[in-house]
């Protein structure tokens, strides 16, 4: 069984080149609609959904790989590095954040109408410039600890001759998750919330982690089917690992559905002005078709893909069910967002362009990744108990 980094092989190869395509692909296109005029404030938005995207994907998937330590999973342990390659786009993160600090003013409107604003006058102990700026920075401290620390050990337990960074791990997981937890809920307040600073919700953060989390797990699907097909996991990776995937995006479909009406049913039975402008915007002008569509595509679909028990075997279903919610969050993403800055639908190249620069940046860094890191987490004490996991 060979665990090796995949430095060489025709996977890396492909990735690196899908990488700079898109790369190329989503800067040219990217270019040319800033060339042709389009909106600046169309295009910090764009760029935000790709960034927030992405960024919560590789946050997530240390998330992914700190729980694991916290619950003694056994049967992750062949998967976990996978994870973990995904997070390891979070040092790059606070670089992608230097556009949406610089140009501030043109996506939080708040920043310049505070001091005109009653009601955001009150919010000014939260918002305002300073702590804002302050909080972003300290994102991406903690969530670069909490690689760091967490991914790093399950790193330095390959070569380790005892169990020691293992053991750091377990005691060090419980207090990242609720790091996470913190973290993850106030940037979802600060990048995505606040863009519409007259509206509130309680449960936006759990909202945000929820979508995260389905596309992480759909990524590590996708991957791990594909490193499956190409022998990279043989005697690693079984039809069982794959069963566990799809019971833990099946689950969390229904739970990111669950959060998504509760938001909505809360406000629309209290029906206050403050908190209903933020579907009356989102379900007129073309929007409904984006809410829609995130219902079909985020719940639907892949609630009846996934029901049944022989399907989560069943690799190109799997496939098709993590393709369709990798979609869906983008869908979820640009809902939320692209109705801030215009009140009827625009969708076109400055949306796709953007994401797809974005995804070239991330596959990457996570081609970078696997030709660097070993893909199966070698001397892992539950390494065992993964090859033989039986369900």
């Amino acid at each position: 069984m060979n665990s090796n980094s995949l430095q060489g092989t025709p996977f890396v190869a492909k990735l690196q080149k899908l990488a700079i395509a898109a790369i190329i692909i989503g800067a040219i296109g990217f270019a040319a609609s800033f060339a042709m005029g389009e909106d600046i404030h169309r295009l910090l938005a764009d760029y935000l959904i790709g960034y927030v995207y992405f960024a919560g994907i590789s946050v997530t998937a240390m998330f992914f790989s700190a729980l694991q330590y916290l619950a003694r999973a056994g049967w992750g342990a062949s998967l976990r590095r996978i994870a973990e390659n995904f997070a390891g786009f979070v040092p790059f993160i606070i670089i992608g954040l230097i556009p949406i600090f610089l140009f501030r003013e043109e996506l939080f409107h708040w920043i310049h109408e505070i001091a005109e604003d009653p009601m955001l006058m009150k919010k000014t102990w939260f918002m305002n410039e300073t702590f804002f700026g302050v909080r972003l920075l300290l994102y991406c401290a903690l969530w670069f600890l909490m690689y760091k620390y967490i991914v790093g050990n399950s790193k330095k337990q390959d070569t380790a001759t005892d169990y020691t960074p293992t053991y750091k791990n377990l005691k060090r997981a419980a207090p990242f998750i609720i790091l996470y937890a913190v973290t993850i809920t106030f940037a979802a307040f600060d990048l995505l919330m606040s863009l519409e600073p007259h509206w509130y919700s309680t449960i936006f953060g759990v909202y945000f982690f929820a979508g995260n989390f389905v596309a992480t797990l759909s990524l590590l699907c996708i991957f791990t089917i594909n490193l499956h097909k190409a022998g990279h996991l043989k005697g690693y990776v079984t039809l069982e690992h794959f069963h566990d995937i799809g019971k833990l995006m099946f689950a969390f479909t229904i739970f990111w559905t669950y959060i998504a009406f509760s938001q909505y049913f809360l406000i629309w039975y209290a029906n206050m002005p403050e908190e209903t402008i933020y579907y009356t915007k989102r379900l007129q002008g073309g929007w409904e078709y984006f809410g829609w569509g995130s219902i079909f595509l985020h719940f639907i679909v892949p609630f009846a893909t996934l029901l049944r028990q022989d399907v989560k075997r069943r690799l190109p279903i799997m496939m098709f069910a993590a393709c369709l919610l990798l979609f869906a969050h983008y869908i979820d993403l640009c809902w939320i967002v692209l109705p801030v800055f215009s009140e009827i639908l625009r969708f076109g190249l400055p949306e796709v362009s953007a994401w797809v620069l974005m995804f070239g940046a991330f596959m990457f860094v996570v081609a970078r990744q696997f030709s660097t890191n070993n893909l199966i987490a070698k001397n892992d004490p539950y390494i065992k108990e993964s090859i033989e996991m039986v369900s």
